[in-house]
């Protein structure tokens, strides 16, 4: 069902290309590109939060396959990936340094609730 696509008819049709036929074809034939599907399934999110991702800075450039369809290269976000977890041990390995906030103590006897009871209004029917 898939159709190979040629390097000219990718720059007729306006995809960014790498810089000679060669290089798009080696791209081709190690790289795939992936929807915002399979983005949601690598991530584990929800499909807002995908496309918030793809807005995000930082994020691989989309590759325009239609006016409505975009598609990003495989390796790319998985690069993206690999530095959002850099990024993460980075700041995690800061905030272990960091001292901790002290717990509110807990008071010795439970609350207890006041006041009195009442009943709950009743709807007021229109005349």
């Amino acid at each position: 069902m898939s159709r190979e696509v040629s390097w000219h008819d990718a720059t007729s049709a306006g995809i960014t290309v790498p810089e000679t036929e060669g290089d798009w074809h080696t791209r081709w034939a190690n790289d795939a590109l992936v929807s915002i599907a399979d983005i949601r399934k690598r991530f584990k999110l929800g499909r807002t939060a995908a496309y918030e991702l793809t807005h995000r800075l930082g994020f691989p450039d989309p590759v325009p396959i239609s006016p409505r369809c975009y598609r990003w290269w495989a390796s790319e976000v998985d690069a993206f990936a690999a530095s959002l977890r850099r990024e993460r041990a980075n700041q995690s390995a800061a905030g272990s340094q960091r001292k901790e906030k002290p717990e509110a103590p807990c008071p010795a006897t439970p609350m207890q609730i006041t006041g009195t009871l009442r009943a709950a209004r009743t709807s007021r029917r229109a005349s």
